[in-house]
């Protein structure tokens, strides 16, 4: 194990600048990480910084992983995670359909449900009771059977933002972002059967060790611009200090100023106003309704809304500027753990 590592201290990055790929998170010791890179960090092991205690690990106390995949479009939402939260493990899953007003979720909560060498990169299979999340080189299966069953097949593209941003008194936190992926699949539950497919998922893959006390706003959006260009976005406010900030026009990606979020809550009811300080994005965002989180596990807490609707506004892009309509999520979210 390496002497003093704690934390790491390097300089950030400045929102604008793309970071050549690297292959690995960072290592103890090691400077100048901090940044938004293009890609996916293909080794995301973080064995060097988990056990640096035998009692009390970071693998339990501090470190935190989840993937999270959504599905966003006309017809169809549909959200669905695994979270291992070091002594606590949850997932959850969420669907949508717009044209009947149907709103259906699951969830469960397993203390220990990762073991001590779970790893939590996209090479290891992620399993917690009836949900399964099967990463592989180009693609993410996600099989969840229950009060119905889901399965979904998202195929990646390569062309995400991966973000290591500075915690204080802790390591890092890395999450790494692709949008408007390909996915195909089918939900069957209540007496509907519902298939899916186009170019509507989302990918958040989130490994890192988040302040104790840990509280954002987000925004993911798949849509496509009045003259027909896709479109998808993310961003997030109060937490990684915006470096993921970022929207990719046809495929491409281009990094975003800070966010704000305008909104009264309860956040479902009312219509969100969400721009960036550069310019560079503006849109309204109006709910259909939302899924909602309260747990308290004592040591763990956990308070969040994810509100699921439609999204309107302009984007602009050098000196190019076009109105745009979209799907997805936004959220309000409070964690200490």
């Amino acid at each position: 194990m390496a002497a003093d590592n704690s934390t790491v201290k390097s300089p950030l990055t400045l929102a604008g600048e793309f970071r050549a790929p690297r292959p690995t998170l960072p290592r103890p010791g090691e400077g100048n990480i901090f940044g938004l890179y293009s890609g996916p960090i293909a080794d995301t092991t973080t064995r060097e910084w988990d056990f640096n205690s035998k009692l009390l690990p970071r693998r339990r106390t501090e470190r935190k992983a989840w993937i999270y995949l959504g599905i966003f479009s006309r017809d169809f939402y549909a959200g669905m995670a695994i979270v291992d939260a070091g002594f606590l493990s949850t997932a959850f899953s969420y669907v949508y359909i717009p044209a009947e007003k149907y709103f259906i979720e699951d969830k469960i909560t397993q203390p220990m449900g990762f073991g001590r060498d779970f790893d939590a990169t996209l090479s290891d299979t992620w399993r917690l009771g009836r949900y399964e999340i099967l990463p592989a080189a180009d693609k993410i299966v996600v099989n969840i059977r229950g009060q119905y069953d889901l399965t979904a097949t998202f195929w990646l593209k390569g062309n995400g933002l991966s973000t290591i941003a500075p915690v204080e008194g802790r390591p890092f936190n890395f999450t790494y972002k692709e949008m408007a992926l390909a996915c195909e699949g089918e939900f069957i539950g209540d007496g509907r059967r519902q298939k899916f497919s186009g170019e509507s998922g989302i990918l958040d893959y989130t490994k890192g060790y988040p302040p104790r006390r840990t509280e954002w706003n987000w925004l993911s959006m798949v849509g496509k611009t009045e003259s027909g260009k896709q479109l998808a976005v993310n961003l997030v406010d109060k937490f990684n200090e915006g470096i993921e900030n970022a929207l990719w026009l046809g495929g491409e990606p281009h990094s975003l100023g800070s966010a704000h979020f305008h909104y009264i809550r309860p956040a479902e009811k009312s219509i969100w106003r969400i721009l960036t300080r550069d310019n560079a994005f503006e849109a309204r965002f109006r709910p259909f309704g939302a899924r909602h989180e309260d747990l308290n596990a004592g040591f763990l807490k956990s308070r969040f809304v994810q509100p699921y609707g439609t999204f309107d506004g302009q984007i602009k892009i050098g000196d190019v500027s076009e109105k745009f309509t979209g799907f997805g999520v936004t959220e309000d979210h409070l964690a200490v753990w």
